[in-house]
């Protein structure tokens, strides 16, 4: 199998890579000028020049691939100015469709979010049928996944196979730019200021990764939700600083002064390009969280979940191998964590 992976050089991305890899397949990465290349490099894959800004590009480098897979459409850093994020994430996975299309490729996945389902009814797991019927205008960063999505959908009826895999937080190795690992790092070092109550989906990348190869096969559905083991924020903070020491956060904020809080912090960050404790982002996916079904993608892609503990201790050993945070005094010491 000949497969390309746009957005490779980033955390789901690389598993990807790994994942495709070990089940033999030929597998290409396209990079942007400013990607950071240092982790695929290891691989033996092939690199080429291309951007979401250009089809032609995108439009050879999917020349006689059987899979392409969308891992990297685009991903908004800061919850400030939704228009602009919205003209630049659709426009970008417009351009990918396009050029799949012009390409001829026999099958598209995409990488999605849960953050792009519609609550469920109260009787049952939310699940891949729960599809908003409109734009959650109220958070970023759902909104602009909900765009991109509805442009792989358009296109799917337009006549392009593609596939949308939804994922939860993901954590695990390479996680370079901490994305839901930041949250583990965060309650290590003991710098998370807040809280805000309300419910995360977890998954390990490795998971994650896995369902998009078999994805990349001809399957019966068109979206996969992958959401991982469920639990609270509170829990989940709790659990971690069981597991590997820190420190939980005594103050727990209501959903609005989270919103307003994160939104500040944003504000203040984004004319140096810096991190916030905790993003707009995270907030929104937890206020809105819910219990969400991996039942489909266990039953017809035959994915088995790695243990949240696993998963969690996975993320950590990758975490402190790269130091963000501290390395563990000796095995016996984590395991008092435990």
């Amino acid at each position: 199998m000949r497969a390309l992976v746009i957005g490779g050089t980033g955390f789901v991305g690389l598993n990807i890579v790994d994942a495709l890899l070990e089940a033999g397949a030929t597998v290409t990465v396209t990079r942007r000028k400013q990607s950071v290349t240092v982790l695929v490099r290891k691989r033996p894959v092939n690199l080429v020049d291309a951007s979401l800004e250009e089809p032609e590009k995108l439009k050879r480098a999917m020349s006689d691939c059987d899979v392409v897979y969308l891992a990297g459409a685009y991903y908004p850093r800061y919850s400030i100015n939704l228009q602009a994020s919205l003209e630049l994430g659709v426009q970008g996975v417009a351009n990918v469709c396009a050029a799949a299309r012009a390409a001829s490729v026999p099958r598209l996945v995409y990488t999605s979010t849960i953050a792009t389902l519609a609550s469920s009814p109260d009787y049952r797991f939310a699940d891949e049928r729960d599809v908003l019927p409109s734009m959650p205008t109220d958070s970023v960063y759902r909104a602009v996944k909900w765009a991109m999505e509805q442009e792989v959908e358009s296109a799917r009826r337009a006549g392009l196979d593609a596939v949308t895999l939804l994922p939860g937080g993901c954590i695990g190795p390479g996680d370079l730019r901490l994305g839901t690992g930041s949250v583990i790092a965060g309650v290590v070092r003991g710098l998370l200021p807040w809280w805000v109550d309300g419910r995360v989906n977890i998954v390990d990348v490795g998971d994650v990764a896995r369902a998009h190869v078999a994805a990349g096969s001809k399957t019966p559905g068109t979206r996969y939700a992958i959401a991982g083991h469920s639990l609270r924020v509170l829990e989940l903070l709790q659990t971690i600083a069981r597991r590997y020491g820190g420190t939980v956060p005594d103050l727990e904020l209501s959903a609005d002064e989270a919103r307003a809080r994160a939104l500040v912090d944003e504000l203040a960050a984004a004319p140096q390009k810096g991190r916030v404790p905790i993003p707009r982002e995270f907030v929104d996916m937890a206020v809105h969280g819910q219990r969400v079904s991996n039942a489909r993608v266990e039953m017809e892609l035959g994915l088995s979940l790695t243990p949240l503990e696993q998963a969690l201790d996975r993320a950590h050993a990758w975490l402190s191998r790269f130091g963000f945070v501290p390395r563990p005094a000796s095995k016996e010491a984590m395991n008092e964590h435990v």
